[in-house]
């Protein structure tokens, strides 16, 4: 048998018949010619309707090496070689043909063929709107996302990536998890001198990128950069990630007050000096020495110090050098509480008054009077101080006026703790109660009653109000009064309480640091390493300050940063 295949001698010259006679089961004699896929596409090309049958029946015969071929009656051709056909026979077709082509195969697909089909035209079809659309139009279709879609959309490319990495997205995102603060207060930028192992289970972690390995991107904007770092210290709370600075000594005896500014921290102590210390170095900066009694209260504000004393005397000192601007004289006994908003202090005394000063001046603007029993608290927002007091009652004072505006009566034992804002105020007493109150009318709202010793510490924000006491338990509370959880895991009285968002630390007699998450009563993790017994605590959103009280006072500061 032979086959006639196109000659280069002679271009006309074409098989009569390409199908081997019937018998011969399709074999190519040894030494036959084997046409190259040029020869087939030119003889589907010639008379597609006829000489593409041609064409499938000669490949079917042929091989790809030259070798001899054999294959059963009946037995179809490799999937490769179908689709290596039909690709070069679609590539030659003129574009008209393609069109009729592609319209007469989809029209003989079926529907799941159709829907492969459309799967796969539809990435080749898409258009990148941010490419097409104005700047402020894709920033605004971006406004609509939530975090975890930027940071998905700036993985794609690099356009998308410098698209989502404007202040304009990521700064309305922090203002809704209230990290505004974080721009200016330099908490999560500052760079702590001690080292700690990056690996340890407790240690707060943090790594940034390295842009130059990619030098075509810019830097992180400011707010995304803030929103990542607020993350991560999230995660150093939840996990229990911190590391605990040296330990700051210095006072002769126990510390009675603390208070800072995230930066310096403010000590006063029953050795009758008051130290600050810087948060960073945990070096000593300066000892306040000019006080002739126990100091009672502190408080640090724009590069000021206030401190209060047993001796009656309240003393202005510049944060920077130590020294003693002024001594305020008018109390008749020692101080007991300060508010200091930066322009005015409020003072509460042992006799029984309130007096509101001038620290400018260092003058007695207003002297309040009322309580008929020592004042246990004492709280300032704006022109509104709140005091509590053992005679059982809460008063209001605009300082601006020098009146009480409302004297709320309800507690039957002393009034411990308070927190007011422009809505409610709370209060927590003696008497096992947590007492809702109006602070525009004075009207009692609600009695929280459970708790089964007296209430020493609360604090409540838009959402949740949570109370401490000497029963050893945490309450969550709603503002009709309801006990949402109770959290009983500290031994003795639970002195002090820290609510940021849903994150609450509470702090107990035993060493014992708590986190909660008030959203469903759960303990988050304990902090194991505070090294002594806690009387006073300070907490912002990266630090937890503590004071034991024992002789000498010693401070600690672990850090979550």
């Amino acid at each position: 048998m032979s086959l006639v295949t196109r000659d280069s001698g002679n271009p006309d010259s074409r098989s009569p018949n390409l199908h081997p006679p019937a018998g011969q089961g399709g074999l190519v004699p040894s030494g036959a010619a084997v046409p190259s896929v040029a020869v087939v596409t030119g003889l589907a090309s010639a008379s597609r309707p006829h000489n593409t049958t041609l064409a499938l029946g000669l490949v079917t015969d042929l091989t790809s090496a030259g070798r001899p071929y054999s294959r059963k009656p009946g037995m179809e051709p490799p999937f490769e070689e179908k689709m290596d056909l039909i690709l070069s026979t679609f590539i030659s077709l003129t574009a008209q043909e393609k069109d009729e082509a592609l319209s007469r195969l989809l029209r003989v697909c079926q529907l799941p063929q159709l829907k492969n089909v459309y799967s796969e035209l539809c990435p080749l079809l898409s258009i990148d709107f941010v490419l097409i659309l104005p700047q402020e139009l894709v920033e605004r279709i971006f406004s609509y996302l939530s975090a975890d879609d930027l940071f998905r959309m700036a993985c794609c490319n690099k356009t998308w990536r410098e698209f989502t990495n404007t202040d304009i997205l990521w700064q309305p995102l922090c203002a809704v998890q209230n990290w505004l603060n974080f721009d200016t207060d330099q908490q999560l930028f500052s760079k702590s001198p001690y080292s700690y192992s990056p690996t340890g289970l407790t240690s707060p972690r943090y790594s940034t990128a390295t842009f130059s390995d990619f030098p075509s991107l810019s830097l992180t904007c400011r707010w995304k950069d803030i929103y990542i770092r607020a993350c991560h210290l999230n995660q150093n709370w939840a996990l229990g990630r911190y590391t605990v600075l040296p330990l700051l000594r210095g006072h002769q005896e126990r510390v009675d007050c603390l208070d800072c500014d995230g930066k310096r921290l403010v000590s006063g102590s029953s050795d009758k000096t008051a130290r600050v210390w810087d948060l960073f170095t945990a070096n000593c900066l300066h000892v306040l020495d000019n006080h002739t009694d126990a100091v009672t209260s502190v408080c640090i504000k724009d590069e000021v110090i206030v401190t209060g004393c047993a001796d009656s005397l309240i003393r202005i000192f510049q944060t920077e050098t130590g020294s003693c601007l002024r001594a305020l004289m008018g109390h008749n006994s020692g101080i007991d509480h300060l508010c200091f908003d930066g322009i005015q202090v409020a003072s509460a005394s042992s006799d029984r008054t309130l007096r509101v000063w001038s620290i400018q001046d260092g003058h007695c603007r207003k002297v309040l009077r009322g309580h008929e029993d020592e004042i246990q608290y004492l709280t300032m927002k704006k022109h509104l101080v709140a005091s509590t007091s053992w005679d059982h009652t809460i008063r209001m004072w605009n300082i601006q006026a020098g009146e009480c505006i409302a004297v709320l009566k309800g507690h039957t034992e002393v009034v411990n703790c308070c927190q007011f804002d422009c809505r409610y105020l709370v209060s927590g007493g003696g008497d096992c109660l947590v007492l809702i109150w109006s602070t525009e009318s004075g009207r009692l709202l609600c009695k929280c009653q459970g708790h089964t010793g007296d209430v020493y510490c609360l604090m409540f924000n838009e959402k949740t109000i949570c109370s401490g006491s000497s029963d050893s338990t945490i309450r969550v509370w709603d503002f009709a009064g309801k006990c949402l959880f109770t959290m009983s895991e500290h031994i003795g009285v639970v002195r002090c309480l820290h609510l940021d968002g849903n994150r609450l630390v509470s702090g107990g007699d035993r060493k014992k640091i708590l986190v909660w998450d008030v959203a469903n009563g759960k303990l988050v993790n304990a902090v194991h390493r505070n090294p002594s017994l806690l009387h006073k605590i300070w907490i912002n959103q990266t630090k937890i300050i503590t004071a034991s009280p024992e002789s000498p006072g010693i401070l600690t500061i672990l850090s979550y940063w």
